[in-house]
């Protein structure tokens, strides 16, 4: 019992307005609506899909470009940006800033699109042997559903891919393997090795190229390389590529050795070469904007 009124005394010490506005506080925080888009902004959604082919739940990102409204009668070009090895779906987002790189871009061109960033794991993008089929869950899970949920142009002169160093590789392959879907490709120091020594460590630690006996087999790496899957369909491509002559994982001589059989057989390429910088972000947070712009331009 003198516990009991101990309490009470000690209660009627604090202010009543401090309980209140501790009370009002907590209940407005629990009641706080997520803050809403404002209509000249654009954003970015986080979400995932179920891969039938990965057998997954899979990570993407959308950058839905300012006024987008899904009432709209207005349908957008679509880029899909892929990441370097030991990246994932957030990099181009947060290594440097997309999001603020297309809306300066947007605002000043006059010019929308979404951008799609892929989650590709280490995968290289294609399908491994006896492991990830990056390749179809691209082409058969994504896409299709980036088309089902958003406002997009479904027509390959309406569709970009493009990627950094990995992405870059993987952008390649799908844009000349797949012309009918893809009808561009926007490459940053793309990882076009025509002969990656052996002590590199990147031989030593990838997987996507095993053939169940070494973890890199250039056989195997051989059959998948982009140029493989040049045809008549693909000569409609038109490429974007950007690497700088400095770069020591990616050499430019395997870069300019990649654009010349693309143009040896007739394929579009417009290409940038910085004397400056390395295969690292400091570099590729520069590349970024003109790539974009291109796509901008070329999608619309």
């Amino acid at each position: 019992m003198k516990f009991k009124k101990w309490c009470l005394a000690l209660l009627s010490l604090i202010p009543v307005g401090l309980i209140l506005t501790s009370c009002s506080s907590q209940k407005k925080s629990a009641a706080a609506p997520a803050p809403a888009v404002k209509p000249n902004q654009s954003q970015v959604v986080t979400t995932t899909l179920y891969s039938k082919k990965l057998h997954m739940d899979w990570n993407y990102d959308v950058y839905l470009p300012a006024n987008y409204k899904e009432n709209s009668k207005k349908r957008y070009p679509v880029l899909y940006m892929m990441h370097g090895i030991y990246g994932n779906h957030r990099n181009l987002l947060e290594r440097f800033n997309s999001q603020q790189i297309l809306d300066g871009l947007e605002h000043r061109k006059k010019k929308q699109m979404i951008v799609v960033f892929i989650d590709g794991f280490n995968s290289f993008y294609i399908n491994q042997k006896n492991g990830m089929q990056m390749e179809n869950a691209i082409v058969d899970d994504l896409v299709p559903t980036i088309n089902k949920l958003y406002r997009t142009k479904t027509d390959a002169n309406s569709n970009a891919v493009g990627g950094i160093s990995m992405g870059g590789y993987g952008a390649a392959r799908l844009a000349l393997k797949y012309p009918n879907l893809f009808n561009k490709a926007v490459l940053i120091s793309p990882s076009v090795w025509y002969n990656l020594p052996k002590a590199n460590p990147i031989r030593k630690n990838m997987h996507a190229f095993t053939d169940g006996k070494e973890h890199w087999s250039d056989e195997v790496y051989d059959s998948v390389f982009p140029t493989r899957y040049i045809n008549y369909k693909s000569k409609k491509d038109k490429f974007f590529i950007e690497s700088t002559s400095t770069d020591t994982t990616v050499p430019i001589k395997d870069v300019t050795k990649f654009i010349k059989t693309l143009k040896g057989n007739d394929i579009s390429v417009k290409f940038i070469k910085d004397n400056g910088g390395n295969h690292n972000w400091d570099y590729w947070k520069t590349a970024a904007p003109n790539a974009y712009s291109w796509a901008l331009d070329e999608l619309n």
